[in-house]
């Protein structure tokens, strides 16, 4: 039975991300980000040419017209950005308590290309050499998907780094193969300047981005993603999930392989006992929103601990901190000091080096500290936090495990007062060359980011990680997905 689900209703806005985030971490195995993208194009489809058509659409245009048309919201209980504009609101970008996390417009100067990368590139679902068969061949999905018949190695980064490297023998542009991700887009051209096309998609593609034993439930979907979206509404005042699934124009069997429809599934059930119980409207503050591009919502002083560090090209020298806090009461202080002292190697030194020089050529605040951390930038509304180890020095899976335990227990205790304070802290290992690709996914399940210096002095690492620094206004290498040809 279709029950009808009002829109409008804030409360039920706020209800629907904290049951999707109870979702996503309850059935695992949801491509969250690839699934937003593939959604806004199902619904814009009409906009997408088909592959062999003269042309396709401009991958700007993508990001812009549909992906943030889409998403956009307005609404006066929602915060606005920086110049008074309306936020991006993904459908599942949502923090651990199921708090919604808006994006800046693609067209803002701070904006992190999330949509052009997820269109065309790495841990995206548009490919130069997109074929339909590669999706219909049983053989091919059952088997490695790290191995596309297309793809030229590079003969130096490790295939399981693979970060826009490895060319296209299609066309000789940056590869953005993914394994296990479906290529619902055919990429033409270099960077920005490609041209995307469809081409058909099945179920069994919805389902390597949605697995059947995850389907979405449907109610907190909708609740989700009509909210404060006039595009979406068209005036009506509530909606079913037969009205959802026609304004999307998919089939029965893709919807059913897609989204849980039954009211008596817990989550749906939970949604739909609370239209009859509305809760007071509670507008989100920037505060909760924990949006690095969106100003604090008070001043936050500026807790004071290591050696600043002024000059970009400045050798490291490790001044103690005078800043009061649990580490100091460490009765193993003594033998991690000389611990310390030991990994701090010249190739330890000249990579701290290179990695925080860009900080400081982009005007960010660097600290260091002989105790504790050997890296710390401070922008206005985050922290970064950054270990530096060098894995020609040690057995590799001891680097990463001495890594993560530094970084959480640098976090818990050296910063506490920048926590305190309400700084959001990033964490990330940085090495002198790329890990296995095992480890940046581990790191990245523990929110660890990876970077490393290239052979040009830049930094370098997997995208989500440049993003988060490029965000910061930080040099990194340059990305040729998104270059001009």
């Amino acid at each position: 039975m279709n029950v009808a689900l009002p829109l409008g209703r804030f409360d039920l806005f706020l209800q629907a991300g904290r049951l999707l985030s109870h979702h996503l971490a309850r059935a695992g195995g949801i491509q969250a980000r690839a699934f937003e993208t593939a959604l806004a194009l199902q619904y814009f489809r009409e906009l997408v040419p088909v592959v062999g058509s003269e042309r396709g659409i401009g991958l700007d245009e993508v990001a812009g017209r549909i992906c943030d048309g889409m998403y956009r919201k307005s609404d006066g209980r929602l915060p606005r950005g920086p110049q008074g504009e309306d936020l991006i609101w993904p459908l599942l970008n949502l923090d651990r308590d199921g708090v919604p996390q808006p994006l800046l417009p693609q067209t803002s100067e701070q904006s992190d290309f999330r949509w052009h990368k997820l269109c065309n590139g790495q841990r995206g679902i548009g490919c130069h050499a997109a074929a339909l068969h590669f999706w219909q061949d049983n053989s091919f999905i059952e088997s490695d998907r790290d191995l596309c018949p297309f793809r030229v190695y590079d003969g130096q980064t490790p295939l399981m780094i693979d970060q826009g490297r490895q060319k296209c023998g299609f066309d000789g542009n940056p590869c953005g193969w993914q394994p296990g991700l479906p290529k619902f887009l055919q990429v033409l051209g270099p960077g920005r300047d490609a041209q995307l096309s469809r081409v058909p998609w099945t179920v069994r593609m919805w389902q390597a981005l949605v697995p059947p034993e995850a389907a979405l439930p449907v109610y907190p979907v909708i609740a989700s993603l009509y909210f404060a979206a006039p595009h979406l509404v068209h005036e009506r005042h509530s909606i079913t999930p037969e009205q959802f699934r026609a304004d999307f124009g998919f089939d029965e069997e893709v919807f059913a392989a897609l989204f849980n429809g039954n009211r008596d599934q817990p989550l749906n059930r939970h949604l739909l006992e609370s239209i009859d119980a509305p809760l007071p409207d509670t507008p989100l503050t920037a505060a909760q929103l924990m949006l690095p591009v969106l100003p604090p919502e008070r001043e936050r002083s500026r807790p004071t601990g290591g050696r600043l560090v002024v000059d970009p090209d400045e050798k490291p020298r490790y001044a103690r901190s005078n800043k009061s806090s649990g580490i100091s009461q460490d009765p193993l202080l003594a033998e991690r000091r000389r611990r310390r002292q030991l990994e701090r190697t010249a190739r330890h030194d000249e990579t701290l080096t290179q990695f925080r020089r860009w900080f400081r050529l982009a005007g960010k605040e660097v600290r260091e500290d002989t105790d504790t951390f050997d890296f710390l930038a401070i922008d206005e509304n985050l922290v970064l936090l950054a270990e530096i180890k060098i894995l020609g020095q040690q057995d590799l899976a001891d680097a990463i495990q001495e890594t993560v335990g530094q970084l959480l227990y640098y976090r818990r205790f050296a910063l506490a007062p920048w926590r305190e304070e309400g700084y959001p802290i990033a964490m990330a290992a940085v090495f002198e060359r790329p890990p296995f690709g095992e480890f940046v996914d581990f790191l990245r399940e523990v929110n660890i980011h990876t970077y490393w210096i290239g052979e040009d002095q830049h930094i370098d690492g997997p995208e989500e990680s440049l993003a988060l620094i490029r965000a910061l206004g930080v040099q990194v290498r340059a990305d040729p997905e998104l270059m001009r040809g």
